[in-house]
């Protein structure tokens, strides 16, 4: 069975990443702001890395449904919001259980993260 991300808030970089003893992935780079809508769906299934999914939804809303392959095993999954500088916000979840800053008017730099979420493939 698939691990599920549902991605519905980012303002302006979000950056998933899965980590084990001695190796890290990206799993999306979601770039967004200007009040555009993000709704996407990333199915984490097994298989090997293929890459990093980037989306670029500064000027347009985000969307759509993606398959993230990962080799079979336990990992750690980490959330970090990236400010540009302006309003932030930064929500997802994984299996059902959501992960959200606290909307802030301004902010630059690594402006949020989670805690290691358990993650088995």
């Amino acid at each position: 069975m698939a691990n599920v991300i549902k991605i519905t808030a980012c303002d302006n970089e979000l950056i998933l990443v899965a980590y084990q003893w001695g190796a890290s992935f990206e799993i999306c780079r979601i770039l967004s702001g200007n009040n555009q809508a993000v709704n996407c769906t990333i199915n984490i299934v097994p298989g090997q890395f293929q890459g990093t999914l980037l989306l670029n939804g500064i000027t347009t809303p985000l969307g759509g449904n993606y398959n993230i392959t990962l080799d079979a095993g336990k990992y750690s999954l980490i959330g970090m919001g990236i400010d540009w500088g302006g309003p932030q916000i930064f929500t997802f979840s994984v299996n059902g259980t959501s992960y959200s800053s606290t909307p802030a008017s301004s902010g630059e730099g690594l402006v949020w993260n989670t805690k290691p979420i358990p993650l088995t493939v």
